[in-house]
């Protein structure tokens, strides 16, 4: 079998589909946010304030994705679920309240175009094993920079493990890394998604998304991913170390240190999924979706 899951030589746009202005609870009005990340390289922006829906338009060359996140549950009877709902064709117009299941809310965005992701698990303390009767969720959340502890909301926002157990369950879920900037104390382009599509367009981008073809990153890049001949073949640049995490609890060559050529896991009979983790030498960090193998 041989299986690219990124190839060389195709467009890469970069992206943050989690963000807030002064129409919720953010501190920047949402031109000041578009502009802010437009100056720092940003291809694409999905602005996704609470309850409120922005719409899909080209602003001087930033593709701006239509984007919410709705929120449901209350920390006391009720889980939290927070769900963005990125590049719908139309407008929800959903009533605000806390007690809409999370099912309804993916069901609501796709059947208005959109992408269902679910937001900062990890920070939510969301079940894992009820994320697994959820159907339509194009992804969750592994990196989620504003729920870092240096920005007040404890150590929630790494939800790498949350992937690990959805995957050894048979329910492969593709990984996004966003600020949910809310301008609070520098959240913002810290983590995000680079995406391999063929131009710059909202049916470009949805379409990549929706394969899989992107990975998330914080700042190491993924040049190939390959799996061929019983192994994995990683190209990359700016890591320090290379994991290749799957559902085995223990495997010979799981994590390497980078070479600057190129990282080959051999892989086990045990592995039924494999997902890889970059890490540079600050501690920045970079996820493939787990796939199967």
């Amino acid at each position: 079998m041989v299986k690219e899951v990124f190839e060389e030589g195709v467009n890469w746009y970069k992206g943050n589909l989690h963000t807030h202005t002064k129409e919720s609870d953010g501190q920047k009005t949402k031109e000041e946010a578009i502009a802010l990340y437009r100056d720092a390289g940003y291809d694409f922006l999905a602005l996704t304030d609470h309850w409120v829906e922005s719409e899909t338009k080209m602003e001087k060359g930033m593709l701006l994705l239509s984007g919410c996140e709705w929120d449901t549950g209350d920390m006391v009877n009720r889980p939290i679920y927070h769900i963005l709902g990125i590049g719908m064709e139309k407008k929800l117009n959903l009533p605000r309240t806390n007690e809409y299941p999370p099912q309804f809310l993916i069901d609501s965005i796709r059947e208005a175009g959109g992408m269902a992701i679910l937001a900062h698990p990890m920070w939510s303390l969301t079940d894992p094993w009820k994320v697994l009767e959820l159907e339509g969720l194009t992804g969750a959340e592994i990196y989620n920079s504003v729920s870092e502890a240096e920005f007040s909301n404890g150590r929630r926002a790494d939800s790498s493990l949350y992937f690990d157990l959805w995957a050894s369950q048979g329910k492969l879920m593709s990984c996004f890394a966003q600020d949910d900037s809310h301008w609070y104390q520098g959240e913002e382009m810290m983590s995000y998604l680079m995406v391999q599509a063929k131009e710059l367009t909202k049916e470009s981008i949805k379409e990549a998304i929706q394969k899989g073809e992107f990975y998330a990153s914080q700042g190491p890049c993924f040049q190939s991913v390959l799996v061929e001949d019983g192994k994995v073949s990683v190209k990359c640049t700016g890591a320090k170390r290379v994991i290749f995490y799957s559902n085995a609890v223990w495997a010979e060559g799981r994590s390497q240190l980078w070479n600057g050529e190129e990282a080959v896991y051999k892989i086990k009979d045990t592995d039924k999924y494999i997902r890889v983790e970059l890490i540079d030498e600050n501690g920045k960090m970079a996820w493939t979706s787990p796939f199967w193998v």
